[in-house]
């Protein structure tokens, strides 16, 4: 695991290594289990909801966490504005934050639904632009003034943005991060390993290994806006994260699009300001061994078994990676760790994409948290397309998470 020195490139646009990140944190967090120790599944608490239903935007919603939505002072009428617990907050270019207390403990610190969403400038300013996407969805809305309810507006808004987001993480994310092959193939054939539809949860395969890739796909030095060319994700320049955005908005044309910076190439390699955290402290920063060790911690079958596993359920021969070309140690070449060996996997596509290990566990456990989730769009409106109108899109049902941004109105 050295650092990429001469790390490759990939085809895919830099900015879904981060809607990945946010998806990871829309589904996961878990704060009980150790690296030191031998952890069981079922015994670890989950925080977020195991659904793609944006938790880490809207909470609890208006009522159960109030502290996340815009309210407005009366207008000369002593009646509340319209938008009054209607809008997300926002503050510009930033995220709104906390002003100091006494103790100085809650100084900027970000009134969001998950707090990772600000562990760094860019998944932070992802997360900015999944507020103003929803205000941007209210203000349409109010707008069109059909509903006569702030809660059903709210509610109706909610939705849009959630299944725009769920149709995004299928018909995007997905084909591009694991390959059109195999989301056909679930799509058309139905899921064959994460088949839980009753009671959601995360395997550990697809949390603790699989969907871990991403870490290999993130570039240094990086393009952020004009005025932050050339710049490292945890460098002076942005900022180690859970801070105030000084360095103005990204400039997300560089992240999505025809202009976008692509990613790094899914292999082996991770990059350098991975391999020593800067807000871990006090324990192992090293982002590798971190990963090696939690798939230790719960014992997870190598690569090679769950590759000789899905051969049997899809009785078909599935590609594998020549494992002597990475000079692995000892016998891991033969019993690889799961994690390294999906990484590893990256090579049969030249590091475009996840292998058919990977490929499959990332797939089918986020199609299948769609699917199970009645209230998503696959689970009660499967035949429900992207309704919002984009100047310049693409025809009914090819919306992308660049579409999302040219809807977004920046100043909602």
């Amino acid at each position: 695991m050295d650092s990429g020195a001469e790390a490759k490139l990939s085809d895919i646009d830099l900015g879904y290594v981060f809607l990945g990140q946010f998806i990871d944190h829309d589904i996961t967090l878990d704060v009980t289990s150790s690296l030191s120790s031998r952890n069981t599944p079922d015994d670890i608490n989950n925080i977020r909801t195991p659904t793609l239903d944006l938790d880490c935007i809207y909470g609890s919603g208006v009522e159960g966490t109030p502290h996340l939505y815009y309210h407005a002072p009366p207008n000369a009428s002593g009646k509340p504005k319209q938008i009054d617990k209607l809008h997300l907050l926002t503050n510009g270019d930033d995220l709104l934050r906390a002003e100091s207390t006494p103790q100085g403990h809650l100084n900027q610190v970000a009134l969001i639904g998950d707090p990772r969403n600000d562990e760094n400038r860019i998944v932070s300013q992802f997360q900015l632009l999944m507020h103003y996407f929803h205000n941007t969805v209210v203000n349409e809305l109010l707008t069109k003034g059909t509903y006569t309810t702030k809660t059903a507006l709210f509610e109706k808004a909610r939705e849009i943005v959630t299944w725009h987001y769920q149709w995004v993480v299928i018909y995007d994310f997905l084909p591009k991060l694991v390959g059109q092959t195999v989301v056909d193939d679930i799509m058309c054939n139905g899921r064959r390993f994460f088949t839980e539809d009753n009671s959601p949860f995360i395997p550990v395969e697809f949390s603790v290994a699989a969907y871990r890739f991403g870490h290999t796909m993130v570039t240094n030095p990086l393009d952020f806006n004009e005025s932050h060319k050339g710049v490292t994700m945890f460098g002076s320049e942005l900022g180690t994260g859970f801070q105030k955005n000084t360095a103005g908005a990204i400039n997300w044309n560089w992240f999505f699009g025809e202009d976008a910076q692509k990613a790094g190439a899914v292999d082996e390699k991770l990059p350098s300001e991975l391999l020593e955290l800067p807000f871990i402290k006090n324990a192992e920063a090293s982002l590798a061994v971190r990963n090696l060790q939690r798939g230790q911690s719960f014992s997870l079958p190598s690569g090679q078994s769950v590759h000789k596993y899905m051969e049997s359920v899809l009785g078909v021969s599935l590609d594998s990676p020549d494992m002597s070309m990475f000079e692995l140690p000892g016998n891991l070449a033969q019993a690889t760790p799961l994690w390294l060996y999906i990484l590893c996997e990256g090579s049969l596509s030249g590091g475009n994409h996840l292998g058919p290990v990977g490929g499959y566990i990332v797939a089918e456990v986020l199609i299948g948290l769609i699917e199970s989730d009645p209230h998503s769009f696959l689970g009660s409106n499967p035949s429900w397309y992207p309704e919002l109108k984009v100047q310049g899109s693409q025809p009914a049902g090819a919306f992308e998470m660049a579409d999302i941004i040219k809807y977004t109105d920046f100043a909602a």
